[in-house]
């Protein structure tokens, strides 16, 4: 009986050490483990978080949140006060989002950023618990703008554009329809302006060829003839120069015989126009009869036996 008393005995002081050895761990622990808080303030619903959801700063995890709290001046605010470790280096300009891990539904709190220039915000902020602002996070901006994309689909499936949208279908049935009836017509159809489109490839190539052929002519014979008309031009000033010369040097010859020769050629004329008639007639007698013309007519002989 006394064996077993001193092992109880003795398994209580064993036990006992056991947990004395635990609560300095711990305390040791606690104490060279320090902490800064922050309020992170929400102005959206923060379904998925919860106390003890993890914080991380740029995907580490360094904290956690200790309470959640509703504003009582705004109800719309929701309050998450965070413990991160004491060497996480956020900044006035870090921001903080409410962040969804996979499917679960679970939500985390994400630190994000901060620029190398700008104080650490527990440095500077005259509050005992530093307050950080929340952005809005993807998802919540999904949910928030979700009412809009929800109305814009009611108005996009109404009664009236499912109607329209029934119509347009019917239309297009009978379209199909009336293609399949006149096929023959439409494959007629175009073969005939497939053949008109291969004659107006011919005429294309023709008017190609025709104004290659006059670009040619203009760089290489038009320049050619061009000189040539301009030689007989000058040509033909020089001799109208002369005429112009030789008119004034005989201007008064010219005039008397304006004056006085164009009197004496009318008669002239007249008399050239005479003898012509007289050389017209005695053509006309020595072609009838040359013997005669030329010998006299013989007056006819008579016989006595007669």
């Amino acid at each position: 009986m006394e064996t077993r008393a001193s092992y109880v005995v003795i398994g209580s002081v064993v036990l006992a050490a056991v947990a004395g050895v635990f609560l300095y761990i711990i305390s040791v622990t606690k104490t060279q483990r320090e902490f800064d808080e922050y309020d992170v303030i929400f102005t959206e619903r923060v379904s998925g978080l919860s106390v003890g959801a993890a914080v991380r700063f740029n995907g580490i995890q360094k904290g956690e949140v200790e309470t959640l709290s509703i504003d009582p001046d705004d109800p719309s605010i929701v309050i998450a006060r965070v413990r991160v470790d004491k060497d996480t280096p956020v900044k006035t300009d870090t921001k903080a989002e409410l962040e969804f891990v996979g499917f679960t539904g679970l939500a985390i709190i994400q630190f994000v950023g901060g620029s190398r220039e700008a104080p650490l915000l527990k440095e500077v902020s005259d509050e005992r618990v530093p307050q950080i602002a929340a952005d809005m996070s993807g998802f919540g901006a999904f949910l928030e703008g979700g009412g809009d994309v929800l109305a814009q689909a009611n108005r996009l499936l109404s009664d009236d554009n499912i109607n329209g949208i029934s119509g347009i279908i019917a239309n297009i049935e009978t379209m199909t329809g009336a293609f399949a009836e006149n096929e023959d017509d439409i494959v007629a159809t175009l073969d005939n302006l497939n053949a008109i489109t291969t004659d107006l490839a011919e005429v294309t190539s023709k008017l190609d060829a025709a104004a290659t052929s006059l670009q040619n002519f203009m760089e290489e014979d038009a320049p050619q003839a061009v000189e040539d008309i301009e030689a007989l031009l000058s040509e033909s000033r020089a001799l109208v120069t002369d005429l112009r010369a030789i008119t004034n040097e005989n201007r008064a010859s010219i005039r008397v015989f304006a004056d006085q020769g164009l009197g004496q050629v009318a008669p002239a004329l007249a008399e050239a126009r005479r003898l012509m008639r007289t050389l017209d007639a005695v053509l006309r007698e020595i072609d009838r009869d040359p013997n005669a013309y030329f010998f006299g007519e013989r007056a006819p002989e008579y016989s006595g036996d007669e």
